[in-house]
């Protein structure tokens, strides 16, 4: 069981939506239109920054253009998911964020103070993007057409990241303007195939997929991913709508169970979907698993229509009721990691280079990861955590332990073949 955070983040009622369904490889993902108009980036004049100082771990550097003098521009358009930054406390509100509703309001601490800084203005919007295809499917014909998409900075899962760099729609980064990112980037984070060395993306959070229940619904502590199978549970169960998420985590039930090959989640075949897919298939149809959800499944806990699923490792902690819970099953759980890319034909890059590097000031990094409750992926944090909340640096949903983090398998990226069948497999379960 994971300790529930203090203060306003018991609050929070979390609407990421993190993925949507896979597209079906990177010639459909480059083939497919739609229209979109992209919003006109005004350009506004202020101080230069100042020549590079060195970067070491655990520090801030001040960032310097590679060749000539660099000003930075604005506003810059950052696309963003739901409460993913830090946001102000606003007096008079009983502690609670400044909303009426169970939305969230800027202002935020760490972009006034870019601002300010830099004299430019951001047009931060919040929920921009509610999950990774339907945002791309908006920005993607100007992406076609070589065109601006009305953003400087977004914000993919590394599934989605991966097709956008390969595609040839991220501009490259300059290091010379992000040596804290460079310096910074925690170890378990770099190499990873589709960019080793950070050319076109800086990770923004990371989030752990497991379990999460209602203790005084299940009657019982979870420990499992296959307790979700308990005839109990029956018609109170839900898995995440996303391949990505779901498939890799039965495979590895099943795997404890001597019931799947060998093959690691994080490179599973059709054929080890298949497999899946046929274990699944009786539960879905006897309505023990009452559907696939995204962060709807919050509503449903609330509600008590959901008794466990799977989940992000962040949302029942910031959003879920007193009873409910997350763990890492005891057969492992899945990690991934929303991404801070420039789109082609970004406006303002010099500035959206300075943001990259701007967030990944350590004690930046502790307070966003305060806030947002997701696994940051600064060096240093776990240390300057402690001066904004003591328990935050011993909660295993920011800092996951040794034995956990040696069961956690990166998302999946298929080949187009292989995410085409997959989709298919997953779409029967889902009856769409």
């Amino acid at each position: 069981m994971t300790d529930r955070p203090t203060s306003e983040r018991a609050e929070l009622t979390r609407r990421r939506f993190l993925q949507g369904s896979a597209l079906t490889g990177v010639a459909a993902f480059i083939a497919a239109c739609s229209t979109q108009s992209g919003s006109s980036a005004s350009a506004s004049t202020a101080p230069s920054a100042a020549p590079a100082a060195s970067a070491t771990p655990g520090a801030s550097a001040t960032p310097a253009a590679s060749a000539a003098v660099q000003t930075p521009t604005g506003p810059l358009h950052f696309a963003n998911w739901d409460a993913y930054i830090d946001l102000t406390t606003i007096p008079g509100k009983d502690g609670k964020l400044g909303t009426d509703d169970d939305e969230y309001d800027l202002p935020s601490p760490t972009l006034d103070e870019f601002s300010a800084k830099y004299a430019v203005k951001i047009d931060y919007v919040n929920a921009a993007i509610d999950e990774n295809e339907s945002f791309m499917a908006k920005i993607r014909p100007q992406l076609v057409a070589g065109a601006d998409t009305g953003w400087d900075l977004i914000v993919l899962t590394d599934w989605m990241a991966s097709k956008v760099v390969a595609a040839g729609w991220a501009e490259k980064i300059d290091h010379a303007n992000t040596p804290t990112s460079v310096a910074n980037v925690r170890d378990e984070l770099k190499d990873q195939p589709w960019d080793a060395t950070f050319d076109y993306h800086f990770p923004w959070q990371s989030f752990a997929t497991g379990v999460g229940y209602n203790v005084k619904s299940t009657g019982r502590d979870l420990t499992k991913i296959a307790d979700l199978f308990d005839p109990k549970f029956a018609g109170k169960v839900t898995l995440l709508e996303d391949p990505h998420d779901t498939f890799p985590l039965i495979h590895l039930m099943l795997q404890a169970q001597g019931k799947a090959s060998s093959n690691a989640a994080e490179v599973m075949t059709a054929d080890d979907g298949q497999v899946v897919h046929d274990y699944l298939k009786p539960y879905v149809e006897s309505s023990h698993i009452r559907g696939f959800k995204g962060n709807a499944y919050l509503q449903d806990f609330g509600s008590g229509d959901t008794w466990a699923a799977f989940v992000w490792s962040g949302d029942l902690a910031s959003s879920g009721g007193p009873d409910d819970r997350f763990i890492f099953p005891d057969e492992g759980s899945m990690i991934a990691t929303d991404n801070m890319m420039i789109p082609k034909g970004a406006q303002h890059k010099y500035t959206a280079e300075l943001m990259m590097d701007w967030v990944y000031d350590v004690s930046r990094a502790a307070r966003l990861a305060n806030f947002i409750y997701y696994i940051s992926p600064v060096k240093g944090v776990a240390e300057a955590i402690k001066a904004l909340d003591p328990e935050a640096a011993k909660n295993p949903l920011l800092f996951p332990p040794a034995d956990v983090v040696a069961k956690q398998h990166p998302q999946p990226t298929w080949d187009d073949a292989s995410e085409t069948k997959i989709n298919e497999q997953y779409a029967d379960l889902k009856g769409v």
